[in-house]
């Protein structure tokens, strides 16, 4: 059970990673639309943006709330 709680933590943190690079992204794409004034890349920047926050929060309730249970599992 121990190595399961582990597996679904470094899940959960690898989540935290991708949503974390996926925020980024939208910030680069976000700030380059501004720089040359296109709408489109503004939008899809804030998209990549909010995407990449919810992946990151998400992710790690998820793998908290998993994590939990398996700990409440008794043998």
């Amino acid at each position: 059970m121990d190595i399961a709680t582990k597996i679904i933590g470094a899940l959960g943190v690898l989540g935290v990673a991708r949503g974390a690079m996926g925020a980024w992204n939208g910030w680069e794409e976000y700030s380059a639309g501004k720089r040359i004034g296109n709408d489109q890349k503004i939008e899809q920047g804030w998209a990549g943006m909010l995407y990449g926050a919810a992946t990151a929060a998400l992710s790690t309730g998820i793998a908290a709330g998993i994590v939990a249970l398996l700990n409440t599992i008794t043998w």
